[in-house]
């Protein structure tokens, strides 16, 4: 009997350990979208802790774009929202990247990316969690 519960608490241990250590990894989720010919990529990295990094590269195809990332977990938004330069039709495209924050249980669960013009008009975005992206309706 005794032999036997303490193969279950060693298998039950090993179980708990396997499950911490695959929380633990961070998950990086890619994105991309578009308005017209202008576009927005990267990647989000959802980290184990209460952050989440954000990196991409913005393309302007007519006028100014700029994207900016910010994280929410239920109605708490991030401290700071990461927003990239403007990038110029004919221009570059414009390399950014930030930290989003939320200091609750969780951390960032969900990170909304939205293209903005140079009026700042909102024009296109996606939303982002560990298990995919989807566009939004704008």
């Amino acid at each position: 009997m005794r032999k036997l519960l303490m193969v279950m608490v060693v298998a039950l241990m090993a179980s708990i350990g396997f499950t911490a250590s695959a929380q633990a990894a961070p998950v990086p989720m890619p994105f991309g979208f578009a308005y017209g010919n202008s576009t927005a990529t990267g990647t989000i990295n959802f980290t184990d802790g209460y952050t989440a990094s954000v990196s991409g590269v913005v393309h302007a195809a007519s006028g100014r774009r700029k994207v900016c990332a910010t994280g929410f977990n239920g109605d708490v938004v991030s401290d700071t929202a990461s927003c990239s330069p403007w990038a110029y039709a004919g221009g570059p495209n414009q390399p950014w990247s930030g930290s989003l924050r939320i200091p609750r249980p969780g951390g960032v669960v969900e990170v909304y990316i939205l293209m903005y013009d140079e009026n700042n008009t909102m024009l296109a975005g996606v939303v982002c969690t560990r298990s995919g992206c989807s566009r939004l309706q704008i």
